[in-house]
């Protein structure tokens, strides 16, 4: 028997995509997108692909972030096909930086804008479901299409920090600033 019901998840629909809940059978195109080197440059601590039983470590792991803090990273799919898309949503783990609007999709959704599409939407219902001032984004000094993403959605980079021996800005919004690019 479950303690967390994944139905609870939150469903959102944007125009062309669905930000839900996790379920078993996202592991296929989850452990596909992360299997690929590009995507795991940077959503990786080692920056290697991972293999599938990694791939499924991290499913649950999404999924028990969501149990324990009552919210998290969502499964992204998009909505004429219903084919999975990556994840995009809320993440704070014991320790992080700060609350953090996070973000990675499958390479052949790349420059189609769901990137902006899903975290705009993610974006909106955090800052409408938490009464936080600011929200972040921890993003590797090299990875310059999510430096980009992050000034679309009108984020600064501010501080540095290592995570995983590696640096990263921390980029944020305040809440005032949200939305108005």
């Amino acid at each position: 028997m479950s303690l967390f019901d994944p139905n609870a998840t939150p469903r959102i629909e944007t125009e062309r995509l669905v930000l839900r809940g996790w379920r078993e059978d996202d592991l296929d195109g989850f452990a596909a997108m992360m299997a690929d080197a590009e995507v795991a440059r940077f959503l990786t601590g080692s920056q290697h692909p991972m293999a599938r039983a990694e791939a499924w470590r991290d499913l649950a792991l999404f999924v028990g972030h969501w149990a324990l803090r009552g919210y998290g990273l969502f499964a992204v799919e998009e909505k004429q096909s219903g084919t999975f898309v990556g994840r995009v949503g809320a993440w704070q783990p014991e320790c992080w930086v700060g609350f953090e609007l996070g973000w990675g999709l499958a390479r052949p959704y790349w420059g189609r804008g769901y990137a902006f599409e899903a975290a705009r939407a993610a974006g909106d219902w955090i800052l409408s479901a938490f009464p936080l001032d600011r929200i972040v984004s921890l993003i590797h000094i090299d990875n310059t299409p999510s430096q980009n993403l992050a000034t679309r959605l009108g984020m600064k980079a501010g501080e540095q920090t290592l995570h995983a021996g590696m640096l990263h800005d921390v980029w944020d919004i305040s809440r005032a600033d949200w939305g108005k690019t």
